[in-house]
């Protein structure tokens, strides 16, 4: 998700999953600002997942951790440090530069994959979409950002 989309709604979740989550908890202690048990037992419930989808924010957003965007800048690194490394065969030789883009991605810990429709549309060394990290954890998030991109 967008840093800037998950800055905005981040702090909104946060209020309105702490005040559920308070309101529930104080029924407990028979202070009651529901109706029902149910109504606050349903509020505690829908305050946790309002957490649990600020946690997801946080995690998906690109401020959270490097994931998509760390992707981005490691491919552009690379292509930087084979620009320098070969530079007369970026116009005579273009498959070499894309075996060694390639190479660095693989030494960095991304996968070339094909599977994104972006890929698949520009099968190039320098798309970010044609690489997954090789962790699963990094891969299932890089993942789900892409279908967003």
């Amino acid at each position: 998700m967008n840093e800037d989309v998950g800055t905005f709604f981040a702090p909104i979740t946060l209020l309105i999953g702490g005040a559920l989550i308070a309101g529930g908890l104080l029924s407990f202690l028979d202070i009651n600002f529901f109706r029902t048990k149910l109504q606050a037992r349903l509020a505690l419930v829908a305050g946790l997942v309002f957490m649990l989808a600020t946690e997801t924010l946080f995690l998906t957003s690109s401020s959270g951790g490097r994931y998509f965007a760390g992707q981005q800048i490691d491919l552009t690194d690379c292509e930087y440090q084979v620009e320098q490394a070969y530079p007369r065969e970026r116009s005579t030789n273009k498959r070499f530069i894309a075996e060694q883009m390639r190479a660095c991605m693989d030494r960095l810990g991304y996968e070339w994959t094909q599977d994104h429709p972006h890929c698949r549309e520009a099968q190039l060394a320098t798309n970010t979409f044609c690489y997954l990290p090789k962790g699963p954890f990094d891969r299932t998030i890089v993942g789900f950002q892409m279908k967003f991109e």
